[in-house]
């Protein structure tokens, strides 16, 4: 069983290893931990202010200190809200079959940083995939205006796959896994290779990004990103539950046709007592109120039809008796059938999946089922999936 402690352990091992090659003093770290406090503190006029401040990840001290207080956390929030989304609206999870019966599962993360989204989405679909795949194929599209961040997962990758990690070794393997980097700033105006990069994947993330660049530019930013989405992508949203991120990620989705699949869950309390841990005078980020929400891009029709019959909370049922009209037993979205829009009803996906009652939950339930942490870290024993030899 693949838990939480793997990930802390994960990124120990980046983080010692950054400290030892680079000979970095403790009390640098410590500095910009301090400083790092004083930029993320949070300000409700950020979204108003003409710039927002930013954190020079450029310099290793600042990475290590990163990879310390957020990395893990990070991580795991992005693997309970994506397994929990694929456990509680069963819609999604053919909707990820769809795409990785086309070939790779094409995820491009927004303000990677050292790639916690990405790890914690492989985490969560190897978990929920596991009846379906031993392993499948996943290519990864990191983006951060922090070039240096690319080295930092390439670490990640490696240590991954030295072994110990279950599933995410053999899954972060050359076989299974391939994965890009690209510098960018998507507040300025967006490349063609960007658009590219975003317009092709299947799973985009924006996770903690949004209160990060904060600022009167972020809102086009956001637009910019969700009009080049293919129709039929999913967008996992990940930010801080004050601020008006989750508002300004709404207001963007309705503009061009995103609507939730699982949440909005607003001021969602998560711990996870595991990362409660000190170093450098500074505990792990460990405890946190969020705002969620995954999301999928219709076509035109379909957005006509879900406009035409917003479904409300607790006046729809979590099953429908018919068949959907509309095209999406998933995973046919296309092509559309020549039919009348006052004919057309809801697909099952849009129907109301969850109500957020604001109710905290611990950390930590959520595991892969096939393997257990034995009394060594590094040593875990696959109970009874396939063989996890390196490639």
């Amino acid at each position: 069983m693949l838990n939480s402690s793997i990930f802390l352990y994960l990124y120990t091992r980046i983080l010692d290893e950054d400290i030892s090659k680079k000979n970095i003093d403790d009390d640098d770290i410590k500095r910009a931990i301090q400083h790092m406090h004083e930029v993320y503190r949070g300000d409700p006029e950020n979204l108003y202010k003409d710039s927002y401040v930013e954190v020079d990840y450029s310099k290793i001290e600042y990475r290590c200190a990163y990879v310390h207080k957020y990395a893990p956390f990070h991580t795991v929030l992005v693997y309970e809200a994506m397994s929990r989304s694929m456990a509680e609206n069963p819609h999604i999870k053919p909707m990820i079959l769809r795409f990785l019966s086309k070939g790779p599962l094409k995820i491009c993360s927004i303000g990677s940083g050292p790639g916690t989204d990405v790890v914690g989405l492989l985490a969560a679909l190897h978990q929920r995939l596991h009846d379906n795949f031993s392993f499948f194929r996943i290519s990864a599209h990191l983006v951060d205006i922090t070039s240096e961040w690319e080295s930092t997962f390439r670490s990640v990758v490696s240590e991954a796959m030295s072994g110990g990690y279950g599933a995410l070794s053999e899954g972060m393997s050359d076989k299974w896994f391939k994965w890009t980097f690209q510098k960018a700033d998507l507040q300025l105006k967006m490349s063609e290779a960007h658009s590219k990069a975003i317009s092709s994947s299947d799973l985009i993330t924006l996770v903690k990004v949004v209160s990060a660049v904060a600022c009167k530019e972020t809102s086009k930013m956001i637009e910019k990103i969700f009009r080049v989405i293919k129709p039929g992508a999913l967008v996992l949203f990940i930010d801080n539950a004050s601020g008006g991120f989750q508002e300004l990620i709404s207001k963007a989705a309705a503009k061009y046709r995103l609507v939730p699949v699982y949440g909005p869950l607003n001021h969602q309390l998560y711990t996870n007592q595991t990362f409660n841990r000190e170093r450098f005078g500074y505990k792990s980020c460990f405890k946190t109120r969020v705002a969620v929400q995954l999301l999928v891009k219709l076509n035109l029709v379909e957005y006509s039809v879900f406009i035409s019959n917003p479904p409300q909370h607790g006046d729809m049922p979590q099953e429908i008796s018919h068949p959907p009209i509309l095209p999406v037993p998933i995973p046919n979205l296309l092509p559309m059938p020549q039919f009348k829009v006052a004919n057309l009803r809801l697909p099952q996906y849009l129907i109301p999946n969850r109500i957020d009652n604001g109710n905290p939950y611990e950390g930590g339930s959520l595991h892969m089922p096939d393997y257990v942490v034995t009394c060594r870290p590094r040593r875990l024993r696959n109970q009874k999936g396939p063989s996890h030899k390196k490639h």
